[in-house]
């Protein structure tokens, strides 16, 4: 099987954002078959035409807008039907007419059959996962469950779907509420500024992904990645994901894609309790896991798969107590920064957007400063601001996006990066209790709610002038608009580019840079300076909402190559929370993988 890949075809030919992914395929043979017949007679008269789109498969696609034209990238499989011709041969008949070739891996050509199993081993896994659970249970001498999950991210839910595949049955405990229940709770948060604890926009099921677009991207060459594509199909998710290059399913889909994965879970036999918190463990004389304990019960449990997402201070300290090894991880802090849509959209299509009849919603960007080390992250076009707060009194922030990314403006965080090194020179009074990257995030949450006016409002600045307080330099000095007849709590009318923030339920004017110490503010301006450079107006025409602090984990749990903890057998941290993973499909990956090695020690 032949794997083409870099191969283009103009944007035009097809709506991308309507293209289901059967339709591509017949686009894409089209469109091959036709450049065939352009450049080599020889290979169009040795190829057997008929139904050459069910040979082929596409397994990603991109959109290109660095030219006038837009393109569609594509990545395709081919099983070619040539006359007396092998790979080899074929390869270097395409190779001379311009087109990548290689032969297919073992792994992509099971992507053609969709052949997505679970069948993968972790290294050391023994030929005997996949037995019935029942042989523990007889073991055990018991009927309870010998796996506890807690927390149904998506590390914790990719957890339960590999043990029941498998035979076994867990029990999986989130201190949220379900999806129907919290997307309730949400909406009082952002509309009357009431905030639970338990059931908000990080907690819940579904976990912190629910509420931030639901992006599917990840650089990670694995193949449970089609596994975790093809189960959110399964569960309700367009195709267009199994191939896209960027691919998101939308806040609003994601919720359907909850309830029936949870159907999914029940129907499989495990048992799921939501409202229920993990306080503590209890372990033996030889210092594994024999139970856990909940703010309701003591659950009997061989294995606890921690998978408590990066945003549960109270569980990190509950293992702080317990002795289990923890480290400060660097993760990043700063801001969101917020622009119209269409501006956006026309800054960074090339081809601009009103010169082509391609529809899209939201033009995606990722910028990075190489001299000052802020970049983008999280970018959500089309979409909102909305609180990410995992405790009271404390102000987190990130970006959402709906389906169709089609909301009046675009927002992206702009981070640099903390390390200890940063927030050693830093006086502790001020900024940090004890020295921890979690006491440093949570002072910082704190002073933000208070600039917010409390209540969960959001303190926001005229990016230019947040600049201009960092730096101490002029208009003319800075090159930026600094005009203040701009500035959004003047009353005096703005100009059509600059957005009104979307964060709800309220915000609040505020100097930006006396929330976050000296090195974070340089690093954001400078970045800002320079992204202005690049691409003109991106800082003059936007506006800064404070603070994004929960880009990723700030501790790691450690963890052997088996994915137990160092300190306590039988516990296995994973997800986003445990410091190894960061996103939806890794979080997911790495549930996987500690679901596979605990399946291993049971069998």
């Amino acid at each position: 099987m032949i794997l083409i890949y870099d191969f283009k075809i103009p944007a035009k030919i097809k709506n991308p954002e309507t293209a289901g992914s059967e339709k591509d395929e017949e686009i894409f043979s089209d469109y091959l078959l036709k450049y065939f017949n352009e450049k080599s007679s020889e290979v169009i008269n040795d190829i057997k035409i008929k139904d050459f789109s069910s040979k082929v498969k596409i397994i990603k696609k991109s959109l290109d807008f660095r030219q006038k034209e837009p393109k569609n990238v594509y990545k395709v499989l081919i099983k070619f039907d040539f006359s007396n011709k092998n790979e080899d041969e074929i390869i270097n008949i395409l190779s001379g007419i311009g087109i990548k070739a290689r032969k297919a891996k073992y792994d992509e050509e099971k992507l053609f059959y969709e052949e997505n199993s679970l069948d993968f081993e972790n290294k050391g896994q023994n030929e005997n996962v996949g037995k019935t659970y029942k042989n523990q249970t007889k073991k055990n001498n018991r009927d309870k469950p010998a796996v506890l999950i807690t927390g149904m991210g998506p590390a914790g839910i990719f957890a339960a779907v590999y043990l029941l595949k498998h035979g076994i049955r867990p029990v999986l405990i989130e201190k949220g509420k379900c999806v129907e229940e919290r997307i309730k709770d949400v909406n009082a948060l952002m509309n009357k500024g009431k905030f639970n604890k338990k059931s908000n926009v990080v907690f819940g099921e579904g976990g912190a992904g629910t509420f931030s677009d639901g992006k599917l991207t990840t650089r990670k060459d694995d193949a449970a990645v089609s596994f975790v594509l093809n189960f959110l199909v399964k569960m309700g998710a367009d195709k267009k994901i199994l191939v896209e290059h960027k691919p998101h399913v939308g806040s609003d889909i994601l919720i359907d894609i909850l309830r029936n994965t949870r159907n999914y879970l029940t129907d499989g036999g495990a048992q799921i309790f939501f409202e229920e918190e993990l306080k503590d463990f209890e372990t033996d004389d030889n210092n594994r896991i024999v139970s856990a304990v909940t703010d309701k019960r003591n659950i009997s449990a061989d294995f606890l798969i921690l998978a408590c997402g990066s945003n549960s201070i109270d569980t990190y300290e509950m293992l702080k107590n317990k002795k289990v090894f923890l480290e400060n991880k660097p993760f990043a802090v700063g801001f969101r920064i917020e622009h119209k849509r269409d501006f956006i959209d026309s800054l960074f299509f090339k081809g601009g957007r009103n010169k082509t009849d391609l529809k899209f919603s939201g033009v995606y960007y990722n910028i990075s400063s190489k001299e000052h080390g802020g970049y983008s992250f999280c970018m959500c076009p089309g979409g909102v601001v909305i609180n990410s707060s995992s405790d009271e009194n404390t102000l987190s922030i990130n970006g959402m996006s709906y389906s169709n990314r089609n909301l009046e403006n675009s927002n992206s965080a702009v981070v640099t990066a903390v390390r200890a090194d940063m927030i050693a020179l830093l006086d502790k009074k001020e900024y940090y209790s004890d020295g921890g990257f979690l006491s440093f995030r949570k002072d910082l949450e704190v002073k933000t709610f208070n600039a917010g006016g409390g209540g969960y409002g959001a303190p926001y600045q005229y990016t230019p002038e947040y600049i201009a307080d960092v730096t101490g330099k002029t208009e003319k000095e800075t090159g930026l608009n600094l005009n203040y007849a701009l500035k959004l709590n003047s009353g005096i009318k703005r100009g059509n580019l600059i957005p009104n923030p979307s964060y709800k339920p309220s915000v609040k004017y505020f100097n930006l840079s006396e929330l976050v110490p000296d090195f974070i503010n340089r690093s954001i301006a400078g970045s800002l300076i320079e992204f202005e450079k690049k691409y003109k107006g991106f800082v003059s025409n936007s506006v800064l909402t404070a603070i994004e602090t929960g880009t990723s984990a700030a501790v790691r749990i450690k963890r052997g190559d088996d994915f137990e903890s160092l300190s306590v057998k039988g516990l296995y941290p994973c997800g986003e929370g445990s410091g190894y993973s960061g996103g939806i499909i890794t979080s997911a990956i790495d549930g996987i993988k500690c679901a596979a090695a605990v399946a291993n020690k049971i069998f």
